[in-house]
């Protein structure tokens, strides 16, 4: 009798159990899901820009082309650390730019409130014209800077490409015919010095054409009408010279932008104990880097990135070692970086013509391809397409044009690890 109590008390005690457990599954089963919202990102609005296509006029074959190879590109104070530039931007670095004053060169800024105009109410045309033969590898990231910049303004645009294949005198005027129908005033050339003459007879006085690739210096033209772009080696190569200590060497190539900065170098530095020419099949460079006159001097190398990286490795290897090694803006490349060790660069300068940019400008350009941290073209390009915009000079580029000719401030870097450092 006593077993079949505990039987029953444990029987009731298992029972009361399970409605328990059963009233709390059934009170959790009507409790209502909670849903979690997810939030997904807003699509950015963005315009897509539908290009003309490419007009190509008849080929003409014009004896005196001069095709450009390559454009790339006392004591000393450096600058902080954290102004180094870094050869790998990231368009979505928040640090600030840190701005420097602006050397006036007797040139006034143009302000908004100046013009009283509402650029974004205005229809603003513009061409861009290249012969693709000479300059294609230039011409995509050239482009790709002015769509960049034109996006970044949000105005009314219409942007007309036409590769005019060389530069006879019968294609360009082919160019210029049709951006005269298309009453176009403003307009971007990627000509190299020989189309000069020809854009001399053609460009009228009412409309502005900006010349990336050319110096004034380089012109006899007095056609107001053309605006010249270009950077001055000449004057990168005055400011390295003012640190020289007088025992200068030059080496240097045979080659269009080798001997242009061969020409720059004679026209600026008088002295020069050592010139050696460096072939373009060069690759043994023991019997030029080997020479004892070369140590404690101020070396400036007019070659091209693959010919100067093999220098600075070999002129280590040699236990050769100059005070400084000079360089233009050729040098200024991130490949520069990958070509060569640290130690390899220990004591090169370089000179650079590139300026700051507004942040947000310089994001908008990167995005559409243009390279405007290191490819002076394309900064040279910005500088115009700014210029032919607002009708002037603007505080938005500090790179300012004074009697048809962009004018540069160039300033000298080191290399570091990452990037490079201005000195000051």
């Amino acid at each position: 009798k006593k077993k079949n109590n505990v039987a029953v008390y444990n029987y009731t005690k298992i029972k009361k159990i399970i409605t328990i457990i059963d009233l709390v599954f059934f009170l959790f089963g009507c409790t209502p899901k909670q849903v979690v919202e997810l939030k997904l990102p807003q699509k950015k609005d963005s315009t897509t820009q539908i290009k003309p296509k490419k007009e190509k006029a008849p080929v003409v074959v014009n004896e005196s082309i001069t095709v450009i190879e390559e454009l790339k590109p006392d004591d000393i104070r450096e600058t902080k650390p954290d102004e180094i530039i870094d050869v790998t931007p990231s368009i979505n670095d928040e640090k600030p730019i840190k701005e420097e004053p602006i050397e006036s060169n007797n040139v006034s800024d143009v302000t908004l409130d100046d013009l009283k105009v509402d650029m974004k109410k205005v229809k603003i045309k513009i061409a861009f014209i290249y012969p693709s033969s000479l300059v294609e590898k230039y011409a995509k990231s050239s482009l790709d800077t002015v769509s960049g910049y034109l996006s970044y303004q949000k105005a009314d645009y219409d942007l007309t490409v036409i590769d005019c294949t060389n530069e006879s005198y019968e294609n360009i005027n082919s160019a210029f015919s049709k951006i005269s129908q298309a009453e176009i005033t403003n307009v971007i050339g990627l000509f190299t010095p020989n189309a000069i003459s020809s854009l001399d007879k053609l460009v009228s006085s009412n409309t502005k054409v900006y010349l990336p690739l050319i110096e004034k210096k380089d012109s006899l033209t007095t056609n107001e009408s053309l605006i010249f772009g270009s950077i001055s080696y000449e004057q990168q190569i005055q400011k390295l010279n003012s640190y020289s200590s007088g025992n200068n060497a030059m080496f240097y190539q045979n080659t269009y932008i080798g001997n242009k900065l061969k020409k720059a170098f004679d026209l600026t530095v008088p002295n020069t104990t050592i010139r050696k020419e460096i072939s373009k099949t060069e690759n043994n460079f023991k019997g030029i880097v080997n020479d004892n006159r070369l140590n404690n001097s101020i070396l400036y190398l007019n070659t091209d990135i693959v010919k100067t990286s093999l220098i600075l490795s070999q002129l280590r290897a040699y236990d050769v070692y100059p005070k400084y090694i000079f360089s233009t803006q050729v040098m200024y490349d991130p490949m520069l970086m990958t070509l060569t060790q640290d130690k390899d660069r220990e004591n090169l300068i370089i000179a650079n013509s590139i300026d700051t940019i507004n942040k947000e400008l310089k994001d908008e350009i990167i995005t559409f391809g243009g390279n405007i941290n290191f490819e002076w073209v394309d900064y040279s390009t910005l500088v115009g397409i700014n210029y032919l915009y607002y009708g002037g000079n603007t505080s938005l580029i500090k790179t300012k044009i004074s009697n048809n000719q962009a004018i540069y401030n160039p300033k000298l870097y080191k290399s570091t690890e990452t990037g490079f450092l201005e000195i000051k």
